[in-house]
């Protein structure tokens, strides 16, 4: 089973989808920060908590004794614009040797610059769609309605990419 190390924004996404539930019927085992489920409980993300309260996301702290190689981490990407949740995931990735979930872009030119393998969430939605846990339709509407959500609730996905699956999709 690989692991995949999840930022907010994917949790955010899937949710915002209603499909959060079908990424766990995929073959990874996933871990969160405790700094990302900070960001998770001040955005009142229940559906999001709610797996990690249900063991179906780990939720991992980062201990003393690393404490160290996670501040170098922090000061390697100081001028990056990484927040503290970010250079989280990014550190469990590296420390796990394993796949890095995240839609930010600054933090996915990290994990690239790292070799760390990153996808967001559209990767998830072709891995969902692949695998026939999701309808090429429902996700077609889903991520369209995705893209139609304004102000606190926008989300920043690439519009193109975006509208090649929607047409890609919809053609079922």
């Amino acid at each position: 089973m690989r692991i995949a190390v999840k930022d907010a924004n994917i949790f955010i996404d899937l949710e915002s989808m209603g499909i959060l539930d079908l990424w766990f019927q995929l073959d990874y085992q996933t871990i969160t920060s405790s700094f990302v489920v900070v960001e998770l409980e001040e955005g009142k993300h229940a559906n999001a908590l709610a797996s990690i309260q249900a063991g179906q996301v780990i939720e991992a702290v980062i201990p003393g004794a690393e404490m160290e190689a996670f501040e170098a981490l922090m000061m390697e990407c100081g001028q990056t614009g990484l927040s503290t949740a970010d250079v989280s995931v990014l550190y469990l990735a590296i420390r796990e040797e394993a796949l890095l979930l995240s839609g930010d872009k600054p933090l996915r030119n990290q994990a690239k610059l790292r070799v760390v393998d990153v996808h967001g969430t559209l990767w998830i939605m072709d891995q969902l769609v692949e695998s026939g846990l999701l309808a090429k339709r429902v996700a077609a509407q889903r991520l369209e309605t995705l893209l139609l959500r304004t102000g606190r609730e926008r989300r920043y996905l690439p519009k193109v990419e975006c509208y090649a699956r929607i047409m890609r999709w919809s053609k079922g």
